[in-house]
C-alpha cells in the first residue's frame, strides 16, 4: 500500500505508523501470544532505550541466537530505533560456525533461547567483546531474562536521528564454501526499491487490509526477514513459526486463515508429503511467493493443486536484500509456458547485465555472470574490503550466478559460476542437468558435480538419492538422462547415496561431494 511506504523512511518508523492508525490491531502472533501494533511500538521503544542504557555506541552489533518469536521483531525494531545493527544467527549451524560469527561480528550483546545456552557457554571465552548475554524465553539463574531487561526502561520514543543509509541488519551468508560473510544492509536496502515498485503499480505482493501472513522463513534468512518487514509495513498480522515443519505450517494456515505465504521449494515438498495436506483447508491463501532455488515443474504443478492461489517467484540474494527479479502470477497460469524456467524480470529500478569473462556485456541468449544495479544492494561485506570491491564494481553487484537474459528481458539463472563444468572446452551447468534429473519419478534428490578427467578436463556425474522403496538402477538413470541431454552434456556416471550433504539453509554442499574426486590435486579445476 503506497501510503504506508510513503510514511516510512526507515524500519524505525514502522510500528509507530500503525500504532497511531490502528493501535489494537494484532501485529504479531507467536505460540498463541498476540502483540498489537501499540504494544510493538511500546516494546521496541523499551528495547531501544535498554540498548542505549547498556552504553553501546551507535552501529554496535546486537546478535540473536535461537528460534524465532515476537522478541526477534522487537529486537529488530529496537535496534533500528537505537541506530544499532541486528544480526540473527542460524541456530542450526555447528558450534564452531556460530562462535566464528559471534567473534567476527564483534557483537556486544547476545540474546539467546535457553536450549542454546550450554553451547554458548563453551565458546564464551573466545568472544571478549561480548558484554552481556540475555535469555529471551523462560528463566535463567545465570543470565538476565529478556522481559525484565526490556521493561526496566522507558516506553517513550527514542530521541535521535535514524538515517536510511545507516546499517540496520547484518545477515551471514550460508557458507557453502569457505567462511560465512557478513552482508551489511541499510534501512534503505529494505524499503527504497519496493517503494518505487509499489508507486509504479507493478505487480509484487498484493497487500490488502486484513492480510495475515505466515512467517515460515526464519529471521536469519534474508527472505524471512524481508517478508516479515514488509508484512509489518503493510499493517498485516504476522504469524511467526518458531521452527518450520510441514505439518505445523498446514495447521497454522488453517487455524489463522493465512492469506500470504512465502516458501522455498523444499518447504513445499515437506508440506506435500504430509498426510494432512489432503484434508487441510488452505482456501484463505491468496498469494504464494517462492524463491531461494528453482521450482521443478512437477513440484510447481503439485503445489498449485494444493494452494489454489496466485503463485509468484522472486530471485535475489542476501547481497540484494532478497528481491531483484520477479515472475508475476500471470506467467504461472500455463504449465507449458517456457518462461516458467526463468526467474522473471528485474524489478522497476533494478538493472541487469550479463557479463563475459572480460567484464563486457553479453547479448541476449548468451550465458555469463549476472550483475545487478539496484538501490537494494548491500553496503559491504563486514570487515572484508577486498571481497566487497570484487562484488561491488562501479555500482554493479556481481552475483556469482551464471545465467542469461532473453529478448524480452526475462532472466534465466543457470548455475553458480563456481559450479561451472568445462568439458572439452564446452560449458556445462550442473543446475540444467539437475532440473532434468529431478523429474525422474524415482529420484528423491539430485546433485551434479564435475570430476577430473585426463582426456576431457572434467566430466559431469550425478549423485542421487532414491525415493523410498525404489529399485531404480544406474542404467535407468543414464537412459533417462540420455533422452534429454545433448551428447556433450551427458553424464559420465551415476552414484547413489542415502542423503546429500546440506548446510543448515538447505543448500547442497558440493565441495563435500567433490572432495573425494579432487583430493590431492593442487587446483579444483582441470
Amino acid at each position: 500500500m503506497l501510503e504506508h511506504y510513503d510514511a516510512v523512511a526507515t524500519l524505525a518508523d514502522i510500528p509507530g505508523l500503525h500504532a497511531r492508525a490502528t493501535p489494537e490491531h494484532t501485529a504479531l502472533i507467536a505460540d498463541g501470544r498476540h502483540v498489537s501494533y501499540a504494544a510493538l511500538e511500546e516494546r521496541s521503544n523499551r528495547v531501544a532505550n535498554a540498548l542505549i542504557a547498556e552504553g553501546l555506541p551507535r552501529q554496535s552489533r546486537v546478535a540473536m541466537l535461537g528460534t524465532d518469536s515476537e522478541s526477534a521483531y522487537e529486537l529488530l525494531l529496537g535496534c533500528a530505533k537505537a541506530g544499532m545493527v541486528m544480526l540473527s544467527i542460524n541456530w542450526r549451524l555447528e558450534e564452531r560456525e556460530i562462535a566464528y560469527i559471534v567473534q567476527d561480528s564483534e557483537a556486544e550483546l547476545l540474546f539467546i533461547t535457553p536450549e542454546v545456552a550450554p553451547m554458548v557457554e563453551s565458546f564464551l571465552p573466545s568472544c571478549p567483546r561480548l558484554k552481556r548475554i540475555i535469555v529471551l524465553d523462560g528463566s535463567s539463574e545465570r543470565y538476565p531474562v529478556y522481559p525484565a531487561w526490556r521493561d526496566a526502561h522507558s516506553e517513550q520514543h527514542v530521541a535521535g536521528r535514524v538515517d536510511k543509509d545507516q546499517a540496520v541488519v547484518q545477515v551471514y551468508t550460508s557458507g557453502t564454501s569457505g567462511r560465512p560473510k557478513g552482508v551489511v544492509l541499510s534501512h534503505g536496502c529494505f524499503l527504497d526499491v519496493i517503494r518505487e515498485v509499489v508507486r509504479s503499480g507493478d505487480e509484487l505482493i498484493h497487500w490488502r487490509n486484513g492480510d495475515i501472513t505466515l512467517l515460515a522463513l526464519p529471521t536469519f534468512h534474508v527472505g524471512g526477514l524481508w517478508f516479515g518487514v514488509h508484512g509489518l509495513v503493510n499493517g498485516a498480522t504476522n504469524v511467526i513459526m518458531k521452527a518450520f515443519t510441514g505439518a505445523a505450517a498446514l495447521e497454522l494456515i488453517e487455524k489463522y486463515t493465512i492469506t500470504k505465504v512465502a516458501f522455498v521449494p523444499a518447504m513445499i515438498r515437506f508440506m506435500l508429503s504430509e498426510p494432512g495436506s489432503r484434508t487441510a483447508n488452505l482456501s484463505s491463501v491468496d498469494q504464494l511467493v517462492y524463491g531461494g532455488s528453482p521450482m521443478p515443474r512437477p513440484l510447481l504443478e503439485r503445489a498449485q493443486g494444493l494452494f489454489k492461489c496466485r503463485f509468484t517467484q522472486n530471485y535475489g540474494l542476501s547481497e540484494t536484500t532478497n528481491m531483484a527479479v520477479f515472475l508475476p502470477s500471470a506467467e504461472h497460469l500455463d504449465p507449458a509456458n517456457p518462461r516458467l524456467k526463468s526467474a522473471g524480470r528485474p524489478l522497476r529500478g533494478v538493472s541487469v547485465r550479463i557479463l563475459g569473462p572480460d567484464g563486457s556485456s553479453l547479448p541476449p541468449g548468451q550465458v555469463g555472470e549476472i550483475a545487478f544495479k539496484t538501490a537494494g544492494h548491500m553496503l559491504e561485506y563486514w570487515k572484508l574490503p577486498e571481497e566487497t570491491r570484487k562484488t561491488l564494481v562501479d555500482g554493479w553487484l556481481h552475483t556469482g550466478d551464471a545465467g542469461y537474459v532473453d529478448e524480452d528481458g526475462f532472466v534465466y539463472v543457470t548455475d553458480r559460476i563456481k559450479d561451472l563444468i568445462i568439458s572439452a572446452g564446452e560449458n556445462i551447468y550442473p543446475a540444467e542437468l539437475e532440473r532434468i534429473l529431478v523429474q525422474h519419478e524415482e529420484l528423491a534428490d539430485v546433485a551434479v558435480i564435475g570430476i577430473p578427467d585426463d582426456r576431457w578436463g572434467e566430466l559431469p556425474i550425478a549423485i542421487v538419492v532414491r525415493r523410498p522403496g525404489s529399485t531404480v538402477t544406474k542404467a535407468d538413470v543414464m537412459a533417462f538422462a540420455r533422452k534429454h541431454l545433448a551428447s556433450f552434456k551427458m553424464l559420465r556416471t551415476v552414484e547413489f547415496v542415502d542423503v546429500l550433504p546440506r548446510n543448515p539453509s538447505g543448500k547442497v554442499l558440493k565441495r563435500v561431494l567433490r572432495e573425494p574426486y579432487w583430493a590431492g590435486r593442487e587446483k579444483r579445476v582441470n
